[in-house]
């Protein structure tokens, strides 16, 4: 805080009994009042009885503002602190608006579960030709700001995403690729779905279960999406870096290399396993290491016969997630690959 922010705050604190927000190390920020002003902090007695009293530097008091109020865009608030975001960006998460601004910039937090309607295509209308703020905050705005500024200014546009992982980069991006080609790339015939279709390819072959994320990006992409002077889609590239190639031959046990191979073994067709001699993970040196279960969900986990299973998938069962599924994702892997011009004998080599 600055020292103006110290001096604001003390003359909260003279107030003693006002409501302060104080730090704490389980929940983040709990709301507290400061009961005795101290050289270097104060002590402050929590509002819930289940939190003790406690003391603490100045430094990790914040003053509260309006704290029941929801904010789409933070920087509306008249006291703007890591407390008080932090507690507007939860408020919103409990109520399923993962997005918040920052002014132009957008704060997303992973739910981990779907949230009906949030992406559909009458969604992706709502947000077309609109101006940041004119709809509650969204990935889909973000994009639209991209390309109406690339529109206006004749210049390109780059959209950033970033957090630690499990954060959500993976989904964000596809939902911004998805809002372009959707929105943009009408008339440009099959071209916008193998920008979309580059997605699953990607991911079965440079994602992998990690202990913090069951669909984490084990490598770095840039990608651009190209439009003509009437600013349709009309093609892409995709720039990718810093692989983790030791995974292929290596994972811990609570982590799998990558999903393309426990794909193929849950999801190939009976004769592409007898040509592969494809069998379980237990029976390959580079799997057996690590996690040896599949993803799938109870439609597709009985599909599976015995022989596709490994001992600690038989025991334990199959991971759970909402959005992987090892045997879907082989077809929507083939699919994708076939669209994108990749023949049988191409995809064998």
């Amino acid at each position: 805080q600055s020292v103006l922010g110290y001096f604001a705050l003390l003359n909260t604190a003279s107030r003693m009994m006002d409501t302060v927000w104080v730090r704490d190390a389980q929940e983040g920020f709990v709301l507290g009042h400061i009961c005795e002003l101290l050289p270097d902090g104060a002590e402050v007695i929590p509002h819930n009885p289940k939190y003790p009293k406690r003391v603490v530097t100045f430094n990790d008091i914040f003053q509260t503002g309006d704290c029941n109020k929801v904010y789409d865009d933070n920087c509306e608030m008249m006291q703007l602190n890591e407390a008080t975001l932090l507690n507007n960006v939860k408020k919103r998460y409990y109520d399923n608006r993962i997005y918040s601004y920052v002014a132009n910039i957008l704060i997303a937090v992973n739910p981990y579960i779907e949230i009906p309607n949030l992406y559909t295509r009458e969604t992706i209308k709502q947000y077309q030709g609109k101006s940041i703020g004119q709809q509650p905050p969204h990935v889909f705005a973000i994009a639209d700001k991209a390309f109406r500024d690339m529109k206006v200014l004749k210049q390109s546009q780059s959209i950033i995403v970033s957090g630690e992982s499990g954060a959500g980069k993976t989904e964000s991006t596809k939902h911004l690729l998805r809002y372009l080609c959707y929105s943009y790339g009408s008339s440009a015939g099959p071209i916008e779905q193998k920008i979309l279709d580059a997605n699953p390819v990607l991911e079965a072959f440079g994602n992998a279960k990690t202990t913090r994320n069951n669909n984490s990006s084990r490598f770095g992409k840039f990608i651009e999406v190209h439009f003509d002077k009437k600013f349709q889609v009309v093609g892409g590239y995709i720039s990718h870096y810093l692989l983790e190639k030791s995974r292929i031959c290596s994972a811990s046990s609570e982590e799998r290399s990558y999903h393309v191979f426990y794909q193929l073994m849950a999801g190939a067709p009976e004769g592409l396993r007898q040509k592969l001699k494809l069998t379980q993970p237990d029976d390959f040196n580079y799997l057996k290491t690590g996690c040896t279960r599949y993803f799938a969900l109870p439609n597709s986990e009985i599909t599976l016969s015995p022989n596709q299973k490994s001992a600690a998938h038989k025991k334990q069962g199959p991971l759970k997630d909402n959005i992987l599924d090892d045997v879907q994702d082989f077809k929507t892997l083939d699919t994708a690959l076939g669209r994108m011009g990749i023949s049988d004998d191409d995809k064998l080599q």
